[in-house]
């Protein structure tokens, strides 16, 4: 009996180890700013036709894969349809059709981002979810952020890192817009 609780024991040891070892090799990846600091700015990263995006943190209430809906007829063929969400009903729009571009073919790899918007359910169908990002809200750019015009309204800023520009996407924006209020087929 003590020789198998001293393996139990070695065998927690190794699995406490191995998770001090992974979370050291992934410190460079976490932000360098204290959480708490008010310079810091976090966003989910997803991609629409090769392009990476950012979502505000605070705008995305969760991420799931693309449910089965129950379609809605007579509207655009950009909304999917709706679900019911954990008893709430969510309305699915796939966001490349809503942007005038063919969806994603790789749907495995798509996510819904499901925006709460005071208590009506939307979720936008992209192509993937990459992960979160972290930047100095101090290093927003609000200028020149876009040169693609089905996408332009909705880019609210971005930030350089790596030589590369990471546009945010404002899902609050686009939530309020009135094109993705007209659904309707006329």
């Amino acid at each position: 009996m003590a020789e198998q609780n001293s393996n139990t024991s070695m065998e927690l040891v190794e699995l406490l180890t191995t998770i001090v070892d992974r979370s050291r090799s992934h410190k460079d990846s976490l932000p360098e700013h204290d959480v708490r600091g008010t310079s810091f700015w976090s966003g989910v990263s997803f991609t629409l036709s090769g392009v990476e995006y950012l979502a505000p943190l605070d705008e995305i209430h969760e991420i799931i894969p693309v449910p089965e809906t129950t379609k809605v007829p007579g509207v655009k063929p950009w909304l999917k349809g709706v679900t019911n969400l954990r008893g709430v009903l969510l309305t699915l729009i796939d966001l490349q059709e809503f942007l005038g571009r063919p969806t994603s073919r790789n749907v495995l790899r798509q996510r819904v981002l499901v925006l709460d918007q005071q208590g009506s359910y939307l979720g936008l169908i992209v192509d993937e979810v990459v992960g979160m990002q972290h930047f100095d809200q101090d290093d927003i750019k609000e200028e020149g952020l876009t040169a693609d015009a089905a996408v332009a309204p909705y880019v609210v800023g971005a930030f350089e890192r790596d030589q590369g520009l990471w546009r945010i996407f404002g899902m609050k924006e686009l939530a309020e817009s009135a094109a993705i209020h007209q659904i309707a087929v006329v």
